[in-house]
């Protein structure tokens, strides 16, 4: 019981001290370990895990959207809200095909805006440079 006391106190001061560019990194973690864990139930079958998994990712994306400031973030606040929204359809996908391919193509996208937010929470700088996207409003997909 006292351990799980102590586990709590350190997890609430890490909330409390965890700066917002290192909160959005976290986030981002939790959505491709989620994919990835999804990507895992399909090739076993396990459909209705694979759903749960996915509702989650969905979900901190969508926080993650949810928290945009257009007022203060301009031209980068909207091309977010579009990423995202790409994101949330993709993800939407995974369900609807089971496909695991589609899951890595999300977790490939995730984890690129990822590590310019952990750039971010290093240096202390503005906001990440957004993903460029065509005129259909998808993120470009820069292989290799």
């Amino acid at each position: 019981m006292q351990q799980r006391a102590r586990a709590m106190t350190a997890y609430q001061t890490a909330a409390l001290t965890v700066t917002p560019a290192r909160a959005i990194v976290m986030l981002y973690d939790g959505a491709v370990q989620r994919l990835q864990q999804a990507g895992r139930a399909i090739t076993e079958g396990r459909i209705e895990e694979r759903y749960r998994l996915v509702g989650k990712a969905h979900a901190i994306v969508h926080g993650l959207q949810c928290q945009l400031d257009f007022a203060a973030g301009g031209e980068v606040a909207l091309l977010l809200d579009r990423y995202y929204a790409y994101l949330l359809h993709r993800m939407t996908q995974i369900n609807v095909r089971n496909d695991p391919a589609i899951c890595d193509e999300v977790i490939a996208r995730l984890r690129d805006m990822r590590a310019s937010w952990a750039a971010i929470a290093e240096t202390g700088n503005a906001a990440p440079a957004p993903p460029p996207v065509q005129a259909d409003h998808r993120p470009i997909v820069q292989l290799g």
